[in-house]
């Protein structure tokens, strides 16, 4: 009933508004047509043009959206064209995604096990073909002598394997850095030498503290620095790793130090991002100032 109302109150408005504009018309001045002269297009006309007019757009989402090199724009007009039925489009769908599985395999996942099975992206330990044969059998539920249970176990014991290595490496690099001239360790196991000291004041727990710093790994990969970002990081001493409130706390502001942390200090047993399980973290810090 109120939508009823506000129709008629509209229709109302336009045909007093109507009348008005009349009223003050001259009665000489010729009426204007409400419909400029424009012929309709042919449907077919229409739907070309249509069409001619979207290619553009099309093209840029092929290979912006969905990675079509442009050689191979001609497979895809085939494909839109292509007069088939819904079983063969379905089919032909399947496939498509099959080869974009594979691309993506080979890209990034079977690195990314190498990376997990060995710590190098780079090696062929996961090798592409078998790695491959066994998604498909699973897929097709024609695999012998393992289950996809017994499978994952398998694996499992592989990534326990490298991590055992990788841990007892870290415990190594430890050990020896710490015997090397000028490194103190803490009660924690901190290890820390001053490689510029300061002279202002130490921050305390709740201090908001400006810092440059770059972190590696113990093979030299380095896995975050506010250097290469040209802007030094601003935090709390306390909302950052132990190892690094730790630290923190022991150096004067316009300190340099090189600290490094054990994983017990930093990250632990989980992975973080670029940073495995049970990584010694080294860490160069250069602590700038304390903020008010």
């Amino acid at each position: 009933m109120k939508q009823k109302l506000v129709y008629l109150l509209a229709l109302a408005l336009l045909c007093g508004s109507a009348s008005a504009q009349r009223s003050t018309r001259k009665k000489h001045a010729p009426a204007k047509p409400l419909v400029a002269d424009v012929q309709p297009v042919p449907a077919d006309s229409f739907s070309y043009a249509m069409g001619l007019s979207q290619s553009g757009s099309l093209k840029q989402y092929l290979v912006m959206r969905e990675g079509i090199d442009t050689v191979y724009i001609a497979d895809v007009a085939k494909g839109l064209a292509a007069n088939v039925s819904e079983a063969e489009a379905k089919r032909a769908m399947a496939y498509a995604a099959g080869l974009r599985i594979a691309e993506m395999n080979r890209s990034q996942v079977v690195p990314m096990l190498n990376k997990q099975a060995t710590g190098s992206e780079d090696t062929t330990y996961t090798q592409y073909a078998e790695f491959t044969r066994g998604l498909c059998e699973g897929l097709l539920g024609t695999a012998k002598g393992l289950t996809p249970d017994s499978a994952l176990k398998l694996t499992e014991r592989q990534f326990n394997y490298y991590k055992g290595i990788y841990k007892k490496a870290n415990a190594d690099f430890l050990a020896q850095h710490a015997k090397q001239k000028g490194v103190k360790t803490t009660k924690s196991g901190l290890q820390y030498s001053v490689l510029s000291k300061g002279t202002g004041e130490l921050p305390t727990d709740t201090s908001r503290v400006e810092v440059h710093y770059e972190g590696r790994l113990i093979d030299g990969t380095i896995f975050d620095s506010s250097y290469q970002r040209k802007r030094p990081a601003t935090f709390r001493v306390n909302e950052v790793i132990a190892g690094w409130t730790e630290a923190l706390k022991m150096m004067p502001v316009g300190s340099l130090w090189e600290i490094v942390i054990p994983a017990e200090l930093g990250y632990g047993e989980r992975d973080n991002q670029q940073i495995p399980a049970n990584s010694t973290l080294i860490f160069r810090v250069e602590l700038l100032s304390i903020k008010k």
